[in-house]
């Protein structure tokens, strides 16, 4: 009787362990059905309504059940701080682009370049509120004026799951990019500013009942991942890296990106899962790369799978995209699916993450 009593114990807590970052154990690939499956569209610059829409299609017909989109110029929003590009789409286009993915059964979520990458967020309108030309800073309560004024207008206008804060690329943490990116004198935003940013507009979404998405390459670093390329791990400068993921809430999903690699084992994602997060993986053109991120992602059914196209739309890179979305949702259900070959790139995106 007793052994009866053990035996239902441990079923039942297996059962209950089953959604939990623990139980993200490996097992066969499969259809990664419980796998969110997301495509990324940037709205940068001016990308036609139409062509938005035929980007919709398309990824409805290859699988895909959510689509990242990023906020920036290329949209008029009456807290936006950038300048609309000539012939961004007003506020009505845009909801009625976003109202066509959801009658196509899609989910929407959105991404607002927060802290780091602000070419794409206060651009260089606000001298006042940035630690340095590329990151703003989290010192001055004003930032935030700004920044939750935004994400009030786009939470009331669009009720997302979750929106995603961006926080990619905190650059100086080489020479070469100090010089590209920063001013003379300036320094990388550090990593206590960076955590403070992430919890205060972790807080400020989690008490609006909003899930939080971030890009994962500033809390990963190649010390703690010898085997894996360094191109998508930088978390180098101190208190980057393990550190810092060890000081942020464990809701927040963490988008990882691998757009080169090939390898068979994704050990960063697996960190991450153990630690309690939820993890995206990422990939870009490279199919041995979608195949091995698919096949790993699934194995460790992971919380989704992200097919990115930068900014091939914008270059109209119209072939490259649709295979990018074809061959991904493909890939992203079977990693062993038989798919097309990549047709040659017009051009090449101007930055990534």
């Amino acid at each position: 009787m007793g052994r009866v009593v053990w035996l239902l114990c441990m079923l039942a807590a297996l059962w209950a362990g089953c959604g939990s970052a623990e139980a993200a154990v490996e097992s066969p690939s499969g259809s990664g059905d419980g796998t969110m499956r997301i495509m990324y569209v940037s709205l940068a610059g001016t990308v036609p309504l139409e062509r938005a829409r035929e980007l919709v299609n398309t990824a409805q017909e290859a699988g895909f059940t959510a689509i990242q989109v990023l906020l920036t110029d290329g949209v008029q929003l009456d807290h936006a701080p950038w300048k609309p590009a000539r012939g961004a789409w007003t506020k009505a286009e845009f909801l009625s682009w976003v109202a066509y993915v959801r009658a196509r059964g899609l989910e929407v979520i959105p991404e607002v370049k927060l802290l780091t990458h602000q070419e794409q967020f206060f651009q260089h309108r606000y001298p006042p509120l940035m630690f340095n030309s590329v990151s703003y800073d989290p010192r001055k309560d004003e930032t935030y004026t700004a920044v939750f004024a935004f994400l009030d207008e786009v939470i009331d206008a669009l009720h997302p799951k979750a929106v995603h804060i961006g926080h990619d690329e905190a650059f100086g943490w080489t020479v070469g990019q100090v010089s590209k990116w920063l001013k003379f004198g300036e320094s990388m935003i550090p990593a206590d500013l960076f955590m403070r940013d992430v919890r205060r507009v972790h807080a400020y979404l989690t008490a609006k009942g909003i899930g939080t998405w971030m890009w994962a390459d500033m809390l990963l670093s190649p010390a703690e991942f010898p085997g894996l390329p360094t191109r998508n791990l930088h978390g180098v400068a101190a208190g980057y890296g393990k550190p810092l993921r060890d000081q942020l809430p464990r809701d927040i999903v963490m988008c990882e990106w691998h757009y080169g690699e090939a390898q068979a084992q994704f050990p960063s994602m697996a960190a991450m899962q153990r630690e309690g997060f939820r993890v995206i993986g990422a990939t870009w053109k490279k199919e041995a790369t979608m195949r091995s991120v698919s096949r790993y992602a699934l194995s460790r059914r992971a919380y989704g799978l992200m097919a990115t196209t930068w900014l091939h739309v914008q270059q109209n890179d119209t072939e490259l995209v649709k295979w990018i979305i074809q061959a991904s949702g493909a890939l992203f259900r079977n990693p062993d699916a038989v798919v097309p070959p990549m047709p040659a790139s017009i051009g090449r995106p101007r930055g990534r993450g």
